[in-house]
């Protein structure tokens, strides 16, 4: 009988863990950086650029954090050759409880 509860318990909580809180498990979204109320300007000429950072941490301990990459706008921006920056985006990636994380910006202009 023991048995069947232990078996009970560890089910109800991977159920939650993956159920409920799927966001920790894995997560990808997908937003824009800054909003601007006044009209864009979308070509198809526009050049894309793209920066990034990866960062692995202890959710629980955010004292212990790495972090590998750079995704400042203007650098980015420069490496590409992009002079005027219509808009960017932020794409976020998380998974393993927030162990793992990239954070991806993608800025376009010309």
């Amino acid at each position: 009988m023991k048995t069947i509860g232990r078996i009970s318990f560890i089910w109800i909580v991977c159920m939650l863990l993956i159920g409920c809180s799927n966001a920790l498990l894995f997560s990808h979204t997908v937003e824009p950086l800054t909003l601007n109320p006044n009209p864009t300007e979308v070509r198809e000429s526009l050049t894309k650029a793209r920066g990034y950072i990866i960062q692995g941490e202890t959710p629980f301990m955010s004292t212990i954090s790495v972090r590998l990459g750079k995704n400042g706008l203007g650098e980015v921006a420069k490496q590409e050759g992009i002079d005027t920056i219509y808009y960017a985006d932020l794409e976020k990636w998380s998974c393993c409880l927030g162990f793992w994380r990239m954070d991806v910006v993608h800025i376009y202009g010309r």
